[in-house]
């Protein structure tokens, strides 16, 4: 047999985590001689800092949750599911320069060279010394034909890190697209001084003969 059971109301979460309830029911503000408008009451001010306190720390978390997720989605090569989930880190956590740099690269791997270039913009405004940066942003412009700010890029990333041997390579090939051979050349020579494996470096010495 059946029996009816007396059951509680469920409390939402927003009402357990002491929040004003979001209403559910739309109130026309275009008509406010009949229908009110939706007043929401000033709350204490130490309360409230306390809150944006610990929403702060909220948003914190759901950003390295989503750019954990893009991670993954990114080890599969899925970039366009990854681009959403780094869009929102950056939106949640805007300070955190890691997420402003991957979103850059999952931009440019998804066609948008624009939005990669300003990630990279936000990047190098916070951090002028970060090579990764320039490397990237070389990429972007080299990818447009700018061959002479590419070189410009990637020149600012070796001052900061002169013994990568892919960016010495890289410079190489602005110096050979804007004919400038002899400086191409000794690019690719220091390319190789720094990684005799380079195989890139190789062939784009060869092929200068």
């Amino acid at each position: 047999m059946t029996t009816m059971q007396n059951t509680k109301s469920p409390i939402s979460a927003a009402s357990r985590a002491g929040f004003q309830p979001i209403p559910t029911r739309i109130r026309d503000l275009r008509d406010a001689q009949n229908v009110p408008p939706l007043v929401v009451q000033p709350a204490d001010e130490a309360k409230k800092q306390e809150l944006v306190a610990s929403l702060g720390e909220l948003d914190s978390k759901l950003a390295e949750i989503h750019r954990t997720s893009a991670e993954a989605y990114m080890s599969q090569g899925i970039y366009e599911k990854a681009l959403p989930h780094l869009e929102a880190a950056v939106a949640m956590a805007p300070t955190e320069i890691e997420h402003w740099h991957q979103l850059g690269v999952v931009r440019y791997l998804t066609g948008n060279d624009a939005g990669a270039t300003q990630a990279f913009q936000a990047v190098l405004s916070a951090e002028p010394g970060n090579d990764e940066a320039w490397f990237n942003m070389g990429m972007v412009v080299f990818g447009q034909s700018q061959f002479a700010d590419a070189e410009t890029c990637f020149g600012r990333s070796l001052a900061i890190r002169p013994t990568d041997a892919q960016t010495w390579n890289n410079r190489g090939v602005c110096l050979w697209k804007m004919g400038r051979n002899q400086d191409a050349r000794a690019c690719f020579q220091k390319a190789l001084q720094i990684d005799a494996t380079d195989v890139d470096a190789q062939f784009n010495l060869q092929t200068l003969g």
